[in-house]
This record gives C-alpha cells, structure tokens and sequence, in this order.
C-alpha cells in the first residue's frame, strides 16, 4: 500500500461532501465484478479505476471511483448519486454472496498535490486518489477546515471539466454510456462478460445511434449546471459550468447535430 508521505490533508481546504460505499468480504471483488461495467482484472491494490453500475437498460444509475484497498475490501467514491440509496439497491443483488455494502458521507473532499494517476493511498484518517498533477482527498468531516475552500473547488471542478469527468445530476437523467465518456474513461467493458445494462451497452458500441456525447465547451455567456444548454437544445444538459479568465467552462452532454449557438465554442469531444 503506498502512504502519502509528508503530505498533511489538514492543511489543505475542503470543497465539499463526499459519498462513498465500502464493499467487503470474500465475495466483495466477484460481487463487484459481476454489477459493475468496468473490468476488475485490469484493478491492482493500492489503485483506483473508473467504473459504473448501469440499470436493465443501460442507463448509468452510478459513476464511480472504484478503488482495492489491499486488504480484501473496495472502496467505490461516488460521482453524484447518494451513498445509502445506492447501497438498497445493490444489496438486493446480494443474495448469498458473502458481501458487506457499508454506505458513509463523513468525508471532505479536498485538493491535493501531485500524485501519480490511478494511485489510491489509505490512511487512518484521510484517503488519496492520485489525478497525477494534482491529487484528491477524504477527510474526515470533524477535522474539516474552512480555509480557501471556494479555490479548492474551483481546482477540482475545473480539472474535471477539462479531462471529461463528469458527475451525475441530481434528478431523473438516465443517461446511456456514450453520453457521459464511459469508454473514454475506461468505465465500461466489452469483453468480460455479463453485467446489468451489458446488452444494451454493447449495443450501443457496436451499432452506435445514440446522439448525445459528452463535451467541455467555452462560452462567452455564463451556463448553469443542471440546466440545458439552451432553450433550443433540450437534450443538452450542463453538468457543471465554471467562469475563468477563458470565458465560461463548461462539461455538457450535447446532442449531436444540434445547432451550437453564437458565442458557445466545443473544446474537445470525449470520444472512445
């Protein structure tokens, strides 16, 4: 297990809650193998990957960070999404598996230093995801300082509209695997074998159809997460939107074909 060094957590600003679901037991890994679309063989211990949990029909009802802490347990950090409803939906997949879904939310989130991708650091009282320039952390909520935060989240969100990382929205958004990255991502498998939602995703790949694609865009005019991207443009949903020197960042699950509106430039499209 790698330790995160002379790096302190609680010097660093929190930028808000985090939801996670602890996974253990000694069926925890092919129980997380069997539900999720990522493929486990490729996750090492003292790593994290991108992975999700899609329903019947190939909507994604979770993104996650999955990490192996190395001792038989995982840890899946949620993108959006609440930890407790997640875990009585998952345990009703259980059965006679010998699994345990502890659900938590007293974490912060912070930003971090640099940390090598896909590291995944344990410690008492903080947990790292390496991001490589910078790093993520959890801490726990009564060691949380108020210091700097808004530049904090502004670090992460920013980072995450850039690299295509998207979070979940609240409300009823059953979006399908192309729109939000997951093959960009590495979040989803073709090759494994059965999971929820897996016909369906490989439907999808295979054939194509779906319309909408996850993009970081640029606008003049400031955008609101949560909302479309226009009027006009319905389906295109801005999952987060951040002002810098640059004009207004966006990440947006945009409607191919659809008119882009004066004053509103794609960046980079996140394809496979």
């Amino acid at each position: 297990m790698i330790t995160a060094g002379a790096f302190q957590p609680e010097t660093h600003a929190t930028c808000g809650s985090a939801q996670c679901i602890e996974i253990s037991g000694a069926d925890a890994r092919a129980f997380a193998q069997a539900q999720f679309a990522g493929d486990l063989r490729t996750l090492e211990a003292g790593h994290w990957q991108w992975n999700a949990w899609l329903e019947a029909k190939g909507g994604v009802r979770a993104l996650m960070h999955l990490a192996d802490a190395g001792d038989g347990r995982l840890l899946a950090l949620l993108r959006g999404g609440d930890a407790q409803s997640l875990c009585a939906m998952l345990r009703q997949y259980v059965l006679r598996a010998k699994v345990s879904l502890q659900a938590s939310d007293a974490w912060h989130r912070c930003a971090g230093p640099q940390l090598a991708f896909g590291t995944f650091v344990l410690e008492s009282d903080a947990i790292g995801f390496g991001y490589g320039e910078y790093s993520l952390w959890l801490k726990r909520k009564d060691a949380s300082s108020a210091g700097a935060q808004a530049a904090s989240e502004d670090t992460l969100r920013l980072g995450d509209i850039r690299n295509g990382w998207p979070t979940l929205p609240d409300g009823n958004h059953a979006f399908l695997p192309p729109a939000l990255g997951l093959e960009h991502l590495g979040a989803i498998s073709f090759g494994k074998g059965c999971y929820p939602g897996q016909e369906i995703a490989a439907r999808l790949h295979y054939r194509g159809g779906h319309k909408l694609r996850l993009c970081h865009v640029r606008s003049h005019a400031p955008l609101e997460a949560g909302q479309p991207l226009s009027p006009a443009q319905p389906r295109s949903l801005v999952l987060d939107a951040l002002m810098t020197q640059q004009g207004c960042e966006a990440l947006v699950v945009l409607e191919q074909g659809a008119e882009i509106l004066p004053g509103i430039e794609i960046v980079r499209r996140f394809e496979a």
